[in-house]
């Protein structure tokens, strides 16, 4: 059983930002693979679907961003799962549109919805042998050790090896990557006081052992907040870049769910989007677009 888990804030208000891309991806793959009907169970909307004889989970926390670990976190000790079953995707800033990118583990990146997933796996790790196992185990699998040893630095992760802290709650009181959950530096506040406002502004240096997709939305235009980029609905020109990555994504998830983490970086990170006809929105009654039907790019223009 395995857990891919979209990142995004619940409401009509937030199904077309930026912020919900993890979402377009859930969507893909429900489509896909048949899911079931979702249900609400811990602080989620779950589906069911089987990909190759795997069960797999489609969650969506319905906590808002700032508390998606509550989600995880709830759904971790609900059925067993280990860090190394679990796959979050969501949006990020610094990767240009169109672009995705896979990962094992890694910092929060500025974002909150991975910093309050972070927080609450540290504290699960201080108490719960099963999840200091589970990253052993997920280390082990990027380093290509079928044994379960903690491996050395392997080159297929970008900017060294998955460390990470929880494994050993002692050695979390230090600084760096192998500390515990460095000090966060927060440069903006909430501007409605709820919790999915300032997914994209935390700053922590924090390695956790989960693995991740990142789907690129590129940086917003000269003047514009970052909050307000994130928070604002994909344009249609948006979406003939985005499309493509939300379709690679669930290209990736799958492979993700047959073949492990390592794999899965190895064959989609750094290819390029593929070329293809432009994407077919979804738009509500309004004409706003809240999805895709097609996921590809544009052609293209050298």
């Amino acid at each position: 059983m395995k857990a891919i888990i979209g990142l995004g804030n619940p409401g009509p208000t937030y199904r077309s930002t930026r912020h919900n891309v993890g979402w377009f991806v859930l969507d893909v793959l429900a489509k896909r693979w048949s899911a079931g009907a979702s249900v609400t169970a811990r602080h989620s909307q779950v589906a069911r679907l089987v990909i190759d004889g795997e069960q797999v989970f489609l969650v969506r926390p319905q906590t808002f961003m700032n508390d998606s670990g509550k989600a995880v976190r709830a759904l971790i000790e609900r059925d067993g799962l280990g860090v190394d079953e679990i796959l979050v995707i969501y949006d990020d800033l610094d990767l240009a549109a169109g672009r995705i990118r896979v990962r094992p583990s890694g910092s929060a990146g500025g974002h909150r919805g991975i910093l309050s997933i972070q927080q609450h796996l540290r504290e699960l790790a201080r108490t719960t042998p099963r999840i200091r196992a589970s990253a052993a185990r997920l280390e082990a699998s990027v380093a290509g050790d079928a044994g379960g040893a903690v491996p050395s630095p392997s080159p297929v992760v970008e900017g060294g090896s998955p460390r990470v802290a929880a494994m050993a709650p002692a050695q979390g009181r230090g600084g760096g990557a192998t500390g515990g959950i460095s000090r966060l530096l927060s440069r903006v506040t909430s501007r409605t006081g709820k919790g999915e406002q300032s997914g994209a502004v935390a700053r922590s240096d924090e390695t956790v052992p989960f693995a991740r997709i990142k789907v690129g939305i590129g940086r917003p235009p000269s003047g514009m907040d970052a909050i307000e980029f994130v928070l604002g609905s994909f344009t249609p020109d948006d979406l003939s870049l985005v499309s493509g990555a939300v379709d690679r994504a669930a290209d990736a998830a799958t492979d993700w769910v047959r073949e492990g983490v390592r794999v899965t970086m190895n064959r989609h990170n750094g290819s390029e989007p593929p070329r293809g006809a432009p994407p077919v929105t979804v738009a509500d009654a309004g004409g706003r677009v809240v999805g895709v039907d097609r996921q590809t790019l544009p052609p293209h223009r050298p």
